[in-house]
């Protein structure tokens, strides 16, 4: 059975849904800053990238061949279509870093009527290169006139940032411990090119369809934010406590009953 949405319920949420939206994403802002020197693409591939000095890194040779292999899997196809090439040292690549609202598409149905709306999830963004937002990239896609260069940039930038996650998992324990897990996915659109993404403990949820499509025609936008799930602020934990407390009772002797 559908949860009763009062009109108040759904304003009060909305209220809660931004209060808890500034702390977030001001967090989510503050500890995607403090770790960006980790995402500097060149700290992983050295001197594959082209940039002012010299940077050895170890394990580049093998960071390399792996951006090839995933170019050459995901950047000769649809919706690509990119010359199979790629030859070191790369172009130099952006190492600053950008967060995009998250927004997808819903269809919403109740009592016959259909709506098509564009959904933002409020703590959750993508995370990419300046520059290269998945907007930009799309615009790019739709363009008949587009340059084959720039498109291999923005692929680059997208499968390099998978990479330099991929090889230093710290980034995503980090961010796990402060309740901002970090993943990746594959969208409609973009063939299999991986899309990392941020998202908060503290999740939100579409209320029932009749209660999206009422909201929108009282707003005349098809256009909804998702709500805050309050109860999730409860079931905040500590993982690192958790686990070192796991780990403690596993290892802890049982008394003897001799």
């Amino acid at each position: 059975m559908e949860e009763d949405y009062t009109t108040q319920k759904l304003l009060t949420l909305r209220k809660l849904t931004r209060t808890a939206g500034d702390i977030i994403n001001g967090q989510m802002q503050e500890y995607i800053a403090s770790l960006a020197p980790l995402f500097r693409p060149r700290g992983i591939f050295g001197e594959h990238i082209q940039g002012s000095g010299k940077e050895i890194v170890k394990g580049s040779e093998q960071a390399f061949k792996e951006l090839k292999a995933l170019y050459e899997n995901i950047a000769t196809v649809a919706p690509f279509y990119l010359p199979r090439e790629l030859n070191s040292p790369l172009m130099q690549m952006t190492s600053s870093i950008e967060l995009a609202p998250w927004e997808y598409r819903h269809i919403a149905t109740s009592d016959g009527a259909t709506r098509t709306i564009t959904v933002t999830s409020p703590f959750k963004s993508m995370v990419t290169y300046a520059g290269y937002s998945l907007r930009q990239l799309k615009e790019l896609l739709a363009n008949r006139n587009r340059n084959d260069g720039e498109l291999q940039q923005f692929v680059l930038h997208y499968l390099a940032m998978h990479i330099v996650i991929s090889r230093q998992p710290g980034i995503i324990n980090i961010l796990n411990t402060l309740h901002y897990p970090l993943a990746s996915c594959q969208l409609p659109g973009f063939g299999a090119l991986p899309v990392i993404y941020i998202t908060s403990s503290i999740s939100t949820s579409l209320p029932p369809n009749a209660v999206v499509i009422e909201s929108t025609e009282l707003s005349g936008k098809d256009a909804f934010e998702e709500l805050i799930n309050v109860e999730d602020v409860a079931k905040l934990g500590d993982p690192f406590k958790d686990r070192l407390a796991a780990a403690l009772e596993t290892g802890q002797e049982k008394p003897s009953l001799q």
